[in-house]
């Protein structure tokens, strides 16, 4: 592999880039508009946190120490508290658009990481979910179509489901989720903080959706954000008691 040697203007001008940056920071809010460049005072960022009592860490997943992971009794999920370093950018997204974010501080991002396909206890080195800035933007489009009875597809870390237990125009929550380990693991953390009333359904989304009756359904459930569009057009199809399904990452983005 070749080695990229930077000149010293280079070098100049990403220090430059960075100090802008850093002297840029405005505190989150709840509604901030994805940019392609986000500047975040640290210590506004708060984001749910299911396990307080566990110690931030950068280190590896599997490398972190009992007092900063929390595993589900098979050990096919693992949560854990990530310290996300001041200046250090994160990937955001909108639609086909992306940019980063960074914090002008030491930041606790919450993630759970499954473990690899058959391996318990033995985990993949990216994130199943985290709580980043650009994981809350994304979501929030579908948070806002809440109405009636709403079905979300997807526990993840419970962001959108406490989100649309809070909205007034919110009656009902069913909370359909393929793993019933996470159900257990998680959910027991996600209860108190709820203020509507729910009901649980584990089965496949795919095969439990078409069978219900509400008035929105929240789809959060793809690996990858984007490129789902197909998968969603077909569940509509197939869910003809469902007045309106959101998905995410194949919606239209609206700013």
């Amino acid at each position: 592999m070749t080695k990229i040697e930077l000149t010293p203007a280079q070098k100049l001008e990403i220090f430059e880039e960075y100090q802008r940056r850093m002297r840029s920071c405005v505190p989150w809010d709840a509604a901030m508009k994805w940019a392609p460049e986000l500047n975040i005072v640290g210590a506004s960022y708060r984001p749910f946190i299911a396990f307080p009592e566990l110690a931030p860490s950068d280190a590896p997943v599997a490398e972190l120490n009992p007092a900063e992971h929390a595993d589900s009794p098979n050990k096919l999920f693992r949560y854990c508290i990530r310290l996300h370093r001041a200046g250090r950018r994160l990937l955001t997204w909108w639609g086909s658009q992306t940019g980063s974010v960074i914090f002008d501080s030491d930041v606790p991002i919450p993630a759970i990481f499954q473990c690899r396909e058959g391996e318990p206890g033995l985990w993949n080195e990216s994130p199943w979910m985290s709580l980043t800035p650009a994981e809350l933007i994304t979501l929030r489009e579908g948070t806002r179509l809440a109405k009636g009875r709403v079905v979300i597809a997807g526990l993840g870390l419970g962001h959108q489901l406490i989100e649309v237990s809070r909205r007034l125009q919110v009656k009902e929550v069913v909370l359909v989720e393929l793993s019933q380990e996470l159900v257990d693991f998680y959910l027991p953390k996600i209860r108190p903080h709820l203020k509507k009333r729910l009901t649980v359904i584990v089965g496949d989304a795919f095969a439990v959706l078409p069978t219900l009756a509400a008035d929105v359904a929240l789809v959060d459930i793809f690996p990858n954000y984007g490129g789902n569009e197909a998968a969603m057009l077909e569940l509509r199809r197939r869910c003809p008691k469902i007045k309106k399904l959101w998905g995410w990452g194949t919606a239209t983005m609206s700013l």
